[in-house]
């Protein structure tokens, strides 16, 4: 009787199997947990590096406004201390490649050359301004070339920079804003000075022609003859000078007939020149009547202390319409 031998052949066990597959599972999920770790792991660095970029571009920024501040603190408490920094005693020196940085001295700021540091958030920042000097054309518009200079408006730089390799720099356009005014008025026959006033008392210094002054006021006798008044000197009491701006008078003007002015400013009471816009005597600042303002011409009477003006009258051509002024006002900035 023959033996029936049975080979079994053993199938793969499921439970290995399910082993198998949960391997496999296991190191997709390990690849895939890597892929999005790896991803968060990047967004975080770039977001780091995005964080303390905006907060070092912030620092920048407020050392700049805090620069900014103080600079036009001096500008307003004299103008001349940052037009001829940085001393204050003209001409100065000013340009791109001179730097300066304010200190703050005896409770007050102060100019001083060179640049700063300041060390914020454990980032160390130097910084620096400079002023330039502006010009504008003839519609008054900032131009950077040609044109003729401003002096009662600077441009203000200030530039930050810090490691590695940054750099922020700002403008700010500063103008002479602080304003006075002199009134010169009634006028007086027998008040004949070239002394020093710092107001108007009624002093004339000369006159020429067909001036009359009559109750406080300038005219000329009726003919076809013109004539002038030369003021004295005048005392601004602004130790650095002023920036005159502009002339206007109070009156009477019939057509035809002319009101007319020179001025002469200086930082001595010495030398006069009187001259008109275009710095010669051959102009004249002239309005076309009373309570209207003629702009000065700064190039030639910035930063003076003492003044003196020329008033010319001119009657209309048949000599009955002769011009009256009863009151010369200068407008200026300290």
């Amino acid at each position: 009787m023959r033996r029936k031998i049975r080979k079994e052949v053993e199938l793969p066990s499921l439970k290995n199997k399910e082993k198998g597959q949960m391997l496999a599972e296991i190191l997709i999920a390990i690849i895939i947990v890597a892929i999005i770790v790896g991803g968060i792991s990047t967004a975080v660095g770039t977001s780091i590096i995005t964080g303390d970029k905006v907060r070092q571009t912030t620092s920048a920024i407020t050392i700049i406004q805090e620069t900014i501040e103080g600079v036009k603190v001096i500008a307003e408490s004299g103008w001349i201390d940052l037009y001829c920094l940085p001393s204050g005693t003209c001409p100065g020196t000013k340009g791109t490649s001179n730097h300066y940085f304010l200190n703050y001295i005896n409770g007050k700021w102060q100019i001083q050359a060179g640049e700063n540091h300041r060390t914020m958030d454990n980032i160390d920042y130097t910084f620096y301004f400079v002023v330039e000097n502006v010009n504008r054309d003839t519609l008054g518009n900032i131009v950077s070339s040609g044109g003729i200079e401003d002096p009662s408006t600077q441009k203000i730089t200030t530039t930050v920079n810090w490691n590695p390799n940054n750099s922020i720099s700002m403008v700010e356009y500063l103008m002479r804003t602080t304003s006075g005014y002199f009134s010169d008025y009634n006028w007086n026959i027998d008040r004949i000075s070239s002394d020093i006033f710092t107001n108007s008392q009624g002093y004339y210094a000369a006159t020429s022609g067909a001036i009359l002054i009559f109750n406080g006021t300038i005219s000329l006798n009726p003919s076809t003859s013109s004539g002038s008044l030369t003021s004295p000197i005048f005392d601004t009491t602004f130790s650095k000078g002023v920036a005159f701006n502009g002339i206007s008078w109070k009156g009477n003007l019939p057509a035809g007939s002319r009101v007319r002015f020179q001025l002469a400013s200086s930082n001595t009471t010495t030398t006069w020149n009187f001259i008109g816009p275009d710095g010669t005597a051959a102009t004249y600042y002239e309005t076309a009547g009373p309570n209207q303002v003629v702009t000065v011409n700064l190039l030639n009477h910035n930063n003076h202390r003492y003044f003196r003006y020329k008033v010319y009258l001119d009657p209309t051509i048949d000599g009955l319409g002769v011009p009256i002024i009863y009151k010369i006002i200068f407008t200026y900035s300290p």
